[in-house]
């Protein structure tokens, strides 16, 4: 798509907008294609004349007019292409923020639009959809075929996955925006009112909480990782803590100088976490002393993946990083130029995440090499998941995307 220039077409196109033209219209007085009116109405979008809800009605409505999938873009050249050939698009009502999780035959999301969506894997079709009332932008966790999620609606809640039907409820004071984590009978989850909680993973019983929030930064945006017997938090006044999974009592505390809103990656003795001020740390497990740190420049909001003795991570200047997960040092890097708050995930030898570019990017794990990008009609926030050769992801245009890997 070539580039607009506001001031030649932009403005007198949403004056026009504004005046009652429809899209055919449009289209017919500028000569412009359905994919040339969509690239204005996205310059439009991110000059901040038109809102990410009405962007999203005008890709509707483009998309119903014409014989032409607008967020199907694909680029050419040398780079391989995804398949779509047992792929589908399902479209909720709302952007997407919310990591797809895997169950069986059902992949589950949550949308802007106030539902928990189960869609068949098979067919893009939906199985059932749950009402919360309010923004669902957290990630949904599934253990044992029951789904676990929470809201801006401030509940937690476990759902049978087979069904929808609701389990239980727990109600925080604040939103919930983070993936909870679940394990040894027990869902442990942030709220934004500055609290760690546990609760019974089957009545939804409060165990215990644990304030991780201060007085002037009490919201948190870091989801827990338990391993063992610890939990590992990150906070928004600058801390990273480990916390007993069955007390509730402090551990360790390691602070930084910006907020850690990057949910920590941990495996054997290492815990991996991000923060604001632009660092990337790694730090022993039982008693939270730095073994390295790796600059970025820029903040981390995304959590960090580890694979083969590397571990990944965005930066909001739009660069992943592969660093030596033993000494800190840079092995490669794929820069954008745009921001990545999605979190990378690993399947075999390739990346997959997204960018505020509205990209989802495949990038060779051993080299950072390109592979192959994927455009959609908003930004992508959340980390994709790869299952059974199919790649799950969301975009802020409100779809959930399924297609096919490359075949290597």
């Amino acid at each position: 798509m070539g580039q607009i220039k506001l001031k030649i077409s932009g403005k007198q196109v949403l004056a026009d907008l504004r005046a009652g033209m429809d899209d055919a219209e449009i289209m017919a007085k500028y000569g412009l294609s359905a994919g040339g009116l969509l690239s204005v109405y996205r310059k439009l979008n991110e000059a901040g004349l038109m809102g990410e809800a009405e962007l999203l009605e005008r890709v509707n409505e483009l998309e119903s007019t014409v014989d032409l999938d607008l967020t199907d873009s694909f680029v050419d050249g040398a780079l391989q292409q995804p398949s779509q050939k047992h792929g589908w698009k399902f479209r909720s009502g709302g952007w997407i923020f919310s990591t797809p999780a895997i169950c069986g035959d059902a992949v589950v999301f949550g949308s802007w639009d106030g539902y928990l969506y189960s869609i068949d894997r098979k067919s893009g079709r939906p199985n059932w959809k749950f009402s919360t009332g309010d923004v669902v932008r957290c990630s949904p966790v599934i253990s044992d075929d029951i789904v676990y999620f929470g809201g801006s609606d401030c509940w937690l809640r476990a759902l049978y996955v087979m069904s929808g039907r609701e389990i239980w409820r727990f109600r925080t004071g604040k939103e919930i925006w983070c993936s909870p984590a679940v394990g040894e009978g027990k869902v442990y989850f942030t709220s934004t009112d500055g609290k760690l909680y546990a609760v019974d993973s089957l009545n939804g019983s409060l165990l215990w909480k644990f304030k991780i929030g201060g007085p002037a930064f009490s919201w948190v945006e870091s989801s827990p990782a338990v391993v063992g017997a610890t939990v590992f938090c990150g906070s928004h006044k600058g801390a990273l803590y480990a916390i007993d999974a069955d007390s509730g009592k402090m551990r360790w505390q390691f602070d930084t100088r910006g907020p850690m809103d990057s949910s920590p990656a941990v495996t054997t003795g290492v815990v991996y976490v991000g923060s604001h001020e632009g660092n990337l740390y790694a730090l022993d497990v039982e008693k939270g002393k730095e073994r390295w740190r790796f600059a970025t420049g820029q903040s981390i909001y995304s959590r960090p993946a580890v694979a083969n003795g590397m571990v990944f991570v965005g930066s909001t200047d739009g660069t992943l990083f592969a660093v030596d997960a033993e000494t800190g040092r840079e092995r490669w890097k794929f820069e954008r130029p745009n921001s990545v708050f999605s979190s990378p995930f690993v399947a075999g030898n390739v990346i997959y995440l997204g960018s505020s570019d509205h990209h989802i990017y495949a990038v060779d794990i051993r080299t950072g090499r390109e592979l192959w990008r994927f455009e959609t009609g908003g930004q992508v926030f959340c980390a994709p998941t790869v299952s059974d050769g199919v790649i799950y992801f969301g975009s802020n245009d409100g779809s959930l995307y399924a297609m096919d890997e490359p075949t290597r």
